[in-house]
């Protein structure tokens, strides 16, 4: 079949769930393959075949290491030696880099969420992802708590800013990461903000200004980068 595969790490019952937000970007219904709920990646990949694999986002933490998490961030980077482009997405991004050496931890610089800017690396100018992308910061939609720190070995710097240092990176010519999403848009993001209010409200944060500040961004572009570059292996 090839094209794309969603693997969900996790549920919410906002805006249609984590698939639906990437099918929404991508403009087309993408298949599922729900690894929280037990499914195996092998049986995804015998059902579709993918020839792109895009992890996303969860309310779990990858602090709170599980075996479904350890077995499926393995079976993903094997995968990717394989040839198939692989992109984790918040969660996605955790797993993969703590699945490749690296650590994951609850921020001590705090929440990050909302419309927040980035800064691109060189790395960033030369990478399929970010190439569409003028040099400098780009804008994106964030929310998280926990950050990768440090990096796994290997990986490249992409993007990052004073919140948290690896907002995405590069590990092999086909597994990456990003720590905003790029799926989301304004109405989402002002969504999920307010969803947050009260324990926004607890660490002493603004939300109505945090709602207000919501931008549209072009960082859904990066999800379109990846499908181009997925496709044409």
């Amino acid at each position: 079949m090839g094209g794309l595969l969603i693997v969900q790490t996790g549920t919410t019952r906002l805006l249609g769930d984590y698939p639906a937000w990437f099918s929404r970007a991508l403009g087309r219904e993408l298949p599922v393959l729900r690894a929280h709920d037990g499914e195996r990646l092998d049986q995804g990949l015998e059902r579709v075949k993918p020839q792109g694999i895009i992890v996303t986002g969860s309310p779990l933490s990858v602090t709170e290491w599980a075996p479904w998490m350890a077995q499926l961030g393995d079976d993903l980077l094997r995968v990717a030696e394989g040839g198939t482009q692989v992109l984790g997405v918040c969660f996605g991004h955790h797993l993969l880099a703590r699945s490749a050496g690296g650590s994951v931890v609850v921020n001590p610089k705090g929440r990050e969420i909302g419309s927040v800017r980035v800064t691109l690396t060189e790395a960033a100018r030369r990478d399929p992802l970010f190439a569409w992308a003028a040099p400098g910061e780009l804008e994106v939609h964030a929310t998280h708590l926990d950050a990768v720190d440090p990096l796994p070995a290997s990986a490249t710097l992409l993007a990052s800013n004073e919140n948290c240092a690896a907002q995405a990176f590069r590990l092999s010519e086909t597994v990456a990461g990003v720590q905003f999403h790029p799926e989301l848009w304004g109405e989402a993001m002002r969504d999920l903000i307010l969803s947050r209010r009260e324990i926004l409200a607890g660490e002493g944060r603004d939300t109505d200004a945090l709602v207000k500040a919501v931008r549209e961004n072009d960082a859904g572009k990066i999800l379109k980068a990846f499908e181009t570059e997925a496709l044409r292996a």
